[in-house]
């Protein structure tokens, strides 16, 4: 097999949490042009036709699913239905996510860190722990998990959020060690400051504070987390499991 064939994925089902905007929908379609059928998941139905309808001009099937990952029957339904339409989950990414409140560490409720866990941590482990069932049984199989580079460093009013990616990276390590040996890749992919909805009520001083980070000294699109994303999820990373991929642009390099 050559590298070229390595990236490509005909033939495997993938699922996409979160696949409908930004980050998520790049690796959605990403992932499409390189000919994984695709299940695309978020709370939005409408949106969620569409971006299949987007994924099935690219060729592979495209299926929308309503999914609030933030409710555990709700993730196991989405993988019920890859299950029942496609036959099985052979690549499942975990990129749904919501923005942090921005809150004082001291003002922020129980309530509100539980939704930060409940959707990017709790909703991302069910997600893999059942299409982990079906990979098992297809010979193996990649899970992506989509962290962020606000949980590996301290930064003021971010504990909601950044702790909530923080044990999400952790949970990337945790289930490498566990299932490698059923041939399931785990690893995870934290980006730096991208441009998409989540991020455009950034403005001004605050976008400038947070683009100058970067090394690069700009903030990324999200079709440049499609890339990245792709390497882990194909056979072009059949040794990586286990690693948390920064696309931070030299933010971590400091």
């Amino acid at each position: 097999m050559t590298i070229a064939e390595r990236f490509r994925l005909d033939e495997k089902n993938a699922v996409v949490t979160g696949g409908t905007r930004g980050i998520g929908r790049a690796i959605a379609l990403g992932l499409a042009e390189h000919g994984a059928n695709v299940v695309v998941a978020s709370r939005d139905a409408a949106r969620c036709a569409e971006t299949a309808r987007e994924v099935a001009h690219l060729g592979p099937r495209g299926i929308g699913v309503c999914c609030d990952v933030a409710r555990e029957d709700d993730v196991i339904a989405l993988l019920d239905r890859t299950a029942g339409d496609l036959g099985g989950c052979d690549v499942f990414v975990h990129c749904a996510g919501v923005a942090g409140t921005g809150r004082r560490s001291e003002d922020l409720s129980r309530d509100e860190m539980q939704r930060m866990l409940d959707i990017h941590l709790l909703g991302g482990i069910t997600g893999a722990q059942r299409a982990a069932l079906q990979m098992e049984s297809r010979g193996g199989g990649a899970i992506l998990l989509v962290t962020s580079v606000w949980g590996f460093g301290g930064a003021s009013r971010t504990l909601d959020y950044g702790v909530a990616k923080a044990a999400l990276a952790h949970a990337v390590r945790v289930l490498a060690v566990e299932w490698a040996a059923k041939g399931i890749r785990v690893n995870g992919l934290a980006p730096g400051f991208v441009e998409t909805d989540m991020t455009s009520v950034l403005e001004g001083a605050a976008r400038d504070k947070l683009v100058s980070r970067a090394p690069m000294r700009r903030a990324a699109s999200a079709d440049e987390m499609a890339g990245p994303a792709l390497f882990l999820c194909s056979d072009a990373a059949s040794y990586v499991t286990g690693h948390v991929l920064f696309a931070d642009g030299g933010e971590r390099a400091r």
